[in-house]
């Protein structure tokens, strides 16, 4: 007598072909035509009339809740071993196992036995094992040649700024470098059986390569998105479509060695928090463009911002077109701008220099101030008064004609004695009233001879005797007229 459980009512062995994983349950079931038992007619037993066969899973997935790996990757035309869980009736298949072979033809969806849809086997009169881990015929597979034809090469670096001599004396022009990406694989060599591969059925490739001196581990998505660590462990990755990295707390980078990014598009970075940079060293900065900064950008409103800087050396700066700026645009606040130089400072100016103050302008000197004009030199109020003084003498010297023009009272004070000495003819010309008045000698020598002066209509001429203490002892008008 015969019991109804495994074991004990006997145990059927069957190797078969798999020609159906669509299993409406979705539980990793597969149909299978097993040799011997079943017939290649598809007429007589169409593949829908097979029973579902279980599939075992190993040790390292539970088959339970969705832990492990699910489903099962048997695809049709899959061969498989594996026994019946009801001998008797042989309509409880049980697979425990894929057999790989050297496939000798293509599916014919026509007869049992092979892929229904013909898409299995891809090869025929090669092992099923991965090209991979084959040696050299790994590199006609067809994610290594993408690979390949993707590796960039020539890489731009960064430059340092050259700039003009004056403003970084004996500076040579620094030279453009590139990086290449390294050899798919580091070109090692991959020895059977040492490359461990896993490949969906779409061409997602897995490999955990432990050939000796050329051990790698490769993550590959069809689209040519990989990530490789090379023998020496280097690290390549390349991402063929766009990249999202979401980090919910912090994130820590230490680099020993250089740091080189070439972005070919923009960069854009949002830091809502504070931003500190420290560099050790020295730091460059090359814009090929327009560089705009704002401070405060957040708006007055919320306090606007301010920008401090302390630089502890020297600032030297060359700018080549026009120089614009402004300060004290704010409504209220500190408007001033004050600045404080220690030593000299030197401005030289191409055009004009125009300085426009709506109050008061002081200049302060420890020293001297001197001012020196080519052509012209106006000194003017449009209301106030223009005043000169000195701790000790007023020194008025014009190579050329001098006037000077009132338009109202004319008054010249002096203290002490006043000398008026002439190289040449020296006229007064009175429109109305001549009055002198003098405390004490007036002395006006014109040349070693004469003085005249015209007043009224009348010319006089005295000899210029320097004994005569006041100009009404030139009477005589009999003198002559001078031209």
């Amino acid at each position: 007598m015969t019991q109804d459980f495994m074991g004990m009512d006997g145990f059927l062995w069957f190797a078969g072909v798999v020609e159906d994983r669509e299993d409406p349950l979705k539980a990793g079931r597969v149909r299978v035509r097993c040799v011997g038992l079943h017939t290649d007619d598809l007429n007589s037993l169409p593949t829908d009339d097979l029973p579902w066969a279980q599939v075992m899973a190993p040790t390292d997935t539970p088959s339970m809740a969705g832990m492990g790996n699910t489903p099962s990757f048997l695809v049709e035309g899959t061969h498989v071993i594996g026994f019946f869980l009801d001998a008797a009736t042989m309509q409880q298949p049980m697979i425990i196992g894929s057999i790989p072979g050297e496939p000798q033809e293509l599916a014919n969806p026509e007869i049992g036995f092979f892929d229904p849809k013909g898409a299995y086997p891809k090869t025929i009169n090669e092992p099923d094992t991965n090209r991979l881990i084959r040696g050299s015929i790994g590199e006609t597979h067809p994610a290594l040649i993408k690979r390949r034809g993707m590796k960039q090469t020539e890489v731009p670096l960064s430059t340092k700024p050259h700039l003009a001599t004056g403003v970084q004396p004996g500076a040579a022009k620094d030279e453009r470098k590139t990086w290449d990406e390294p050899d798919p694989k580091s070109n090692a060599p991959t020895f059977y059986p040492f490359n461990h591969v896993h490949e969906s059925e779409c061409g997602h490739i897995h490999e955990v390569d432990d050939t000796p001196g050329g051990e790698r581990l490769l993550q590959q998505h069809i689209s040519g998105t990989f990530t490789e660590i090379h023998p020496i462990g280097d690290k390549v990755v390349k991402v063929v479509g766009e990249e999202y990295e979401i980090i919910i707390k912090d994130k820590s980078i230490l680099i020993e060695g250089d740091l080189n990014v070439t972005v070919k598009g923009n960069k854009n970075e949002l830091i809502q928090g504070d931003y500190v940079l420290e560099v050790e060293g020295d730091m460059y900065t090359k814009i090929h463009k327009n560089q705009r900064i704002r401070v405060g950008a957040r708006g007055e409103a919320k306090g606007g911002g301010n920008r401090e800087e302390e630089i502890v050396g020297s600032h030297a700066f060359d700018v080549r077109q026009a120089v614009k700026g402004r300060v004290g645009s704010a409504e209220d606040g500190a408007r001033d701008f004050d600045v404080t130089i220690g030593g000299n400072e030197t401005r030289i100016v191409g055009g004009n220099f125009d300085l426009n103050v709506t109050k008061n302008l002081t200049e302060i000197s420890l020293a001297d101030i001197l001012i020196n004009a080519k052509n012209n030199m106006s000194l003017k109020t449009t209301t106030g008064i223009v005043a000169i003084g000195a701790g000790s003498n007023v020194n008025i010297r014009s190579s050329a004609e001098m006037k000077i023009k009132s338009g109202s009272t004319y008054k010249l004070q002096s203290v002490g004695a006043a000398n008026e000495t002439f190289d040449s003819t020296y006229r007064v010309d009175y429109k109305g009233l001549n009055e002198f008045d003098h405390s004490g000698d007036r002395r006006i020598m014109v040349g070693a001879d004469s003085y005249s002066r015209h007043a009224a209509g009348v010319d006089y001429e005295c000899s210029s005797d320097p004994s005569r203490t006041s100009d009404n002892d030139c009477t005589d008008p009999t003198a002559p007229t001078l031209p």
